[in-house]
């Protein structure tokens, strides 16, 4: 009779992970302004943004801190809580409230907000772009650009 009720509890505790789809879903991650990035969960490498980037949606409750990298400089980061989903709340019952703590989520989508005056500047990336040379015969600067404006007065 015991051996029975201890089965039947484990067979509903594992049609409920499985229901829940605890191993099937993902969350993506991207950032503001889609540039590639090598993004961390806590400190622990995740993946680069230059792919497919995503992680398990489910989980137990709790935050993680995502950090958008370019190189070793932190350009962007958010802290994403997982919550209470509509699947957890319709296996509690069955789960003997358990699935409030074991199932929670992120949301489908985490985008970390980047600030791009924290990047650094490699090639032209960000940066500026130069200004047009004068020559020194002519004191005039090239044809490839410039404005009209700095141009000299003859």
């Amino acid at each position: 009779m015991f051996a029975l009720r201890i089965y039947r509890v484990a067979t509903l505790a594992l049609v409920t992970a499985l229901l829940s789809g605890c191993y099937f879903g993902r969350t993506t991650i991207r950032t503001t302004d889609e540039g590639v990035y090598d993004i961390y969960a806590d400190g622990r490498y995740l993946c680069s943004t230059d792919e497919v980037c995503s992680i398990t949606t489910r989980g137990a409750m709790g935050k993680t801190l995502f950090e958008a990298q370019k190189g070793e400089t932190v350009v962007g980061q958010d802290i994403v809580p997982r919550e209470i989903t509509a699947a957890s709340v319709l296996w509690m019952p069955f789960t003997y409230f358990l699935s409030l703590f074991l199932y929670q989520a992120y949301p489908d989508e985490i985008v970390i907000p980047v600030d791009p005056s924290m990047a650094p500047m490699t090639g032209d990336a960000w940066g500026a772009k130069s200004a047009p040379v004068p020559s020194a015969a002519s004191q005039t600067t090239n044809t490839t650009g410039g404005s009209v404006w700095d141009k000299p007065i003859y």
